[in-house]
């Protein structure tokens, strides 16, 4: 555990566990202290048949992260994760705000978590792909992609593990030192969760389920930023995420509901009886 603050921006629903909805009542599991904005509000994921999109414009977004930076508790951030955005615009802002935060509390982690699409199709406007890969992939730290992120940040076609690795160590320059790649094909037919690094690379592999569940990369990288924050090394703490988010997925009912809180429920229970 870490008295250091993580600050998630991400998207926000009143029914399901995506985005912050995901994250935060993983933090709090973990006793990680953890402050959210939201960039967009849903009734719910959108493959519930949901269609109303409330984007937060950007300049109000700006104006809150520029608050928040006057704040006491602000010289406690340790990490900021990003997720989905509902527009172009409001990354420029964001970015800035990483950049304000590194300049007043280095060294801040910054995990870019590159909600753009899954399975070849794309489900953010362009404009985000191309506002996310020039202004908030200079400043990561760490970048948990699934395979057709990773593809479009690469700009290489993945098809399997080895794949995955090339491209991600294609983008492992500059700040950016670590690929937590998931969701990943391999040529033996299963998935696996791959961890590059300049040091270091990891593949964990599973059997293949009929469907991803919505959420699972937000818990991922919930688990795996709190472990990197909580001073786990790069192997232990992708290990950490890997095996925490199975248990949930495991759990899942259908594909676009991750149980979170149910798993936190049960293992409070488990803990206590």
């Amino acid at each position: 555990m870490t008295n250091k603050i993580i600050l998630s921006i991400q998207s926000a629903v009143i029914h399901g566990a995506v985005g912050n909805n995901a994250a935060m009542p993983i933090y709090q599991y973990l006793h990680q202290p953890a402050e959210s904005v939201d960039t967009v509000q849903l009734a719910a994921h959108p493959g519930f048949g949901t269609n109303t999109l409330s984007v937060t414009p950007a300049a109000e977004l700006g104006a809150l992260l520029a608050d928040y930076g006057k704040l006491d508790i602000f010289s406690q951030l340790g990490a900021i994760q990003t997720g989905y955005f509902g527009n172009h615009s409001q990354i420029s802002p964001v970015a800035r705000f990483i950049a304000a935060s590194r300049q007043a509390n280095e060294p801040v982690i910054y995990l870019l978590d590159p909600v753009l699409g899954d399975a070849g199709r794309l489900y953010v406007d362009g404009s985000i792909l191309d506002a996310m890969r020039a202004d908030l992939l200079p400043h990561a730290d760490i970048i948990t992609p699934n395979q057709f992120e990773l593809t479009l940040l690469a700009e290489t076609a993945i098809k399997n593990e080895t794949d995955a690795v090339l491209a991600a160590r294609q983008l492992i320059t500059g700040r950016l030192r670590v690929v937590f790649a998931t969701g990943i094909a391999t040529a033996s037919s299963q998935i696996c969760d791959i961890l590059v690094s300049s040091e270091t690379e990891q593949i964990m592999t599973a059997d293949k389920r009929p469907n991803g569940v919505s959420g699972s990369g937000d818990v991922l990288s919930a688990f795996f930023l709190n472990a990197i924050l909580s001073g786990q090394n790069l192997a232990q703490a992708a290990h950490t995420a890997n095996t925490k988010t199975a248990e949930i997925i495991s759990k899942a009912d259908t594909a676009l509901t991750m149980p979170v809180l149910r798993h936190i429920w049960e293992y409070s229970a488990t803990k206590q009886s």
